[in-house]
């Protein structure tokens, strides 16, 4: 008689996991999980028919505003753009189409004019249902962009930006091709992921959902945060964020040390 191997199975999840992750050159993270999925275990298959409940949207929205904080604070943007939609030029209501061509467009500027611009942008829709895009842009030389002048016929908003000595610029090529843009130089890094992490909202995460779309778009190679440490969290902290899923704390690098952060996980 044989008797056949069996091996033991780890579980499918890690229960209450803490993490220290270090954000670009001045921040820090601790971040505590209820629970966090095991690299390597594959979870059985789910029929493909499922509803979109609350706790599901919540979920979404969290990951999604978490990516957007961790490529907003790791990269080196420098410039805070508004993209809107002309309808004359493509379909304002769709997502997926949106940024199917919006990462075609990008990778075609690239290589046409030799310089490696890269973009992270959250999508809104108006109350219409039409799309417009905020976010950021690296790696685009201010010379392919124009100074908008407070002669022209332009928005309130932009007349009084103007009036108060900011510089803001349209983008000539992607007006061309899309539509209306406002360009501005990024003054406050930490303000401006604020601000855009905001429009991440539950509106569009049902309306993405509908559509199979996502909540933000990005280029592929951003810079991401680094895990320092993880495992068991023995010191107390007090969250600035916190659901069911998750709660964390941000850090500045001027305030505290890594060596002292790593003595909140053993």
């Amino acid at each position: 008689m044989s008797y056949g191997l069996f091996a033991l199975k780890a579980p499918a999840y890690q229960r209450d996991v803490t993490f220290l992750k270090r954000y670009g050159t001045s921040k820090f993270r601790l971040i505590q999980m209820a629970s966090v999925r095991t690299k390597g275990v594959e979870l059985p298959k789910k029929s493909p028919k499922y509803s979109v409940n609350d706790q599901k949207l919540d979920n979404n929205i969290c990951r999604a505003r978490s990516k957007i904080r961790e490529y907003g604070f790791c990269n080196d943007w420098s410039l805070f753009v508004t993209l809107t939609l002309d309808p004359s030029k493509m379909d304002v209501f769709d997502l997926s189409a949106l940024n199917r061509t919006l990462a075609q467009w990008f990778r075609d500027y690239r290589k046409k004019h030799g310089v490696n611009v890269k973009y992270l942008l959250i999508p809104e829709k108006h109350k219409s249902g039409a799309i417009h895009l905020h976010g950021f842009l690296l790696g685009l030389p201010v010379s392919h962009l124009r100074l908008f002048h407070s002669s022209e016929h332009l928005p309130y908003y932009i007349l009084n930006q103007l009036s108060q000595g900011k510089l803001l610029y349209t983008w000539p090529a992607y007006e061309q091709k899309f539509g209306y843009v406002v360009v501005e130089p990024i003054r406050n890094k930490d303000r401006a992921v604020s601000y855009i992490t905001k429009y991440v909202t539950k509106d569009l995460a049902l309306a993405v959902s509908d559509l199979g779309a996502h909540l933000y778009y990005s280029s592929q190679g951003l810079a991401k945060a680094t895990e320092l440490k993880r495992g068991r969290l023995t010191k107390e902290f007090i969250p600035d964020f916190q659901n069911d899923f998750c709660r964390g704390k941000w850090y500045s690098q001027r305030d505290t040390s890594e060596q002292r952060l790593r003595e909140y996980i053993l």
